[in-house]
């Protein structure tokens, strides 16, 4: 009830600040261009590639004034690919090739929009968006072939390596604050590499984690089996992700188990933020699909 009567709040407050003084700033806040897609340098040498071979992407828009020297990190979301047939077929779309990529708009993106009225926080720090093309939250380092005789590239992790390192050189090695960011996927992904993250940094500098709907949980479905566990399974043994999963978990737990955020949060030691609906619909779907498949 308590949930409802805020939400109502919330609402009643937005639509009474259409016709307010905040209404007309936000209907003409000013136009925001589009941020071209940046190729990492040397990727195909560095392993950086998408499913397809291409070179992985990130989109940078820099900061001004006060947050010139803040960054955020945001790691794309997109699910993930536990089998050879569904890896092959992401290669035919921005999930798997950076020949589809094309810039976006952070404009309406929240904590990537540079109005400072609906981004108070973020609004002026260098932002980054991480393309995601490898269909393993950034952590696989493997390959394999695809039915047409093509390779699939399984290098989340080098991608992951590769942007942060090139970032670094741009200015993030200067950050006086950084915040690693991703949604679902994405989510996982940061809580995969927060501390990885946060170690590049001196100690004076402050840097945190935001996991965005990305706490998949290894829970029991409406069919009474854990349905979900199957996709995790096959990322975890079709990418070889175990280099970015915790020793610790790994000495007593099988690898699958170690990937989900219940276990990778025991040995995150930076501050990381969790934010996760009670009623994931995503999470709902893919139990719901494998019940109908199964």
């Amino acid at each position: 009830m308590a949930v409802t009567v805020m939400a109502a709040a919330v609402l009643a407050l937005l639509l009474l600040s259409s016709s307010g003084p905040l209404g007309p700033r936000l209907l003409c806040a000013s136009p925001q261009e589009p941020v071209g897609l940046t190729l990492l340098d040397c990727a195909t040498e560095k392993g950086a590639v998408c499913l397809d071979g291409t070179p992985a992407g990130y989109h940078l828009q820099r900061g001004a004034g006060s947050g010139s020297r803040s960054w955020l990190i945001h790691l794309e979301g997109g699910a993930w690919c536990s089998t050879v047939e569904r890896c092959s077929n992401r290669t035919k779309s921005m999930l798997g090739s950076s020949n589809f990529m094309k810039p976006i708009q952070f404009a309406g993106s929240g904590i990537l929009d540079s109005d400072q009225q609906l981004n108070p926080d973020f609004y002026n720090w260098n932002k980054v968006y991480v393309r995601y093309c490898d269909g393993a939250s950034f952590s696989g380092d493997s390959e394999g072939r695809a039915q047409d005789g093509s390779t699939l590239h399984f290098r989340g992790l080098h991608i992951y390596e590769a942007v942060i390192d090139e970032l670094m050189g741009k200015g993030l090695a200067n950050a006086t604050q950084a915040l690693l960011t991703g949604c679902s996927a994405g989510g996982l992904a940061t809580l995969l590499h927060c501390d990885d993250f946060s170690a590049r940094f001196p100690r004076e500098a402050s840097v945190k984690c935001l996991a965005d709907a990305g706490f998949f949980l290894d829970e029991k479905d409406i069919s009474g089996e854990r349905s979900f566990r199957s996709v995790y399974e096959g990322v975890v043994q079709l990418q070889n992700v175990r280099e970015v999963l915790s020793k610790d978990c790994l000495a007593n737990k099988d690898p699958t188990e170690c990937f989900y955020p219940a276990e990778l949060i025991k040995s995150i030691h930076t501050p990381v933020f969790i934010l996760n609906s009670g009623y994931g619909t995503f999470l709902y779907q893919a139990h719901l699909i494998l019940i109908i498949r199964g």
